[in-house]
């Protein structure tokens, strides 16, 4: 019996959160471990970022700041049961969530479709910044239109020259 799902293998994404005074030797080996289970399981890493530290919404295990990790993969079989037994196990590792993005994951076509979503991302912050520096700038010239010209206020200087 031929195997239908040959060439579909499904994609994942998983967020970490770590403790905040994590070295970077040891996030950098963490990461190399979920690279060697997802090879491990016939897939790969197609995209992994480290967003840095951030404060907590609530104490997890008396941190406040944690060091979040997002890692996009794909994998076979049981790549994600295996990555999470081993998140469960490292004690750094304060919390983790993972996803399951698609059945048939085209990793090419995520990695651009991502960088189109934060091309747009980094024009629209840079639109607000404009669009807050005119208001900035209206505002220094409507104060600059209400100040007394001279720099005093010309009531006082004709009540200083009687």
């Amino acid at each position: 019996m031929a195997n239908t799902t040959a060439g579909k293998i499904p994609g994942y994404e998983t967020t970490i959160i770590t403790r905040g005074e994590l070295s970077d030797d040891s996030l950098k080996a963490l990461q190399e471990r979920i690279k060697t289970i997802v090879g491990n399981f016939g897939g790969e890493i197609v995209t992994s970022e480290d967003w840095g530290s951030r404060k907590l919404a609530y104490t997890i295990q008396k941190e406040s700041r944690g060091r979040y990790t997002y890692a996009v993969y794909t994998g076979k079989g049981d790549v994600v049961a295996e990555i999470e037994r081993n998140l469960r196990i490292n004690e750094h590792v304060l919390r983790f969530l993972t996803v399951n993005l698609e059945k048939e994951f085209d990793g090419a076509a995520f990695v651009a479709r991502r960088a189109e979503l934060q091309a747009a991302a980094k024009k629209r912050d840079e639109e607000r910044e404009a669009r807050r520096e005119e208001r900035m700038a209206e505002r220094r010239s409507w104060s600059e239109d209400r100040r007394p010209r001279g720099g005093r206020d010309a009531a006082v200087e004709a009540s200083e020259e009687a």
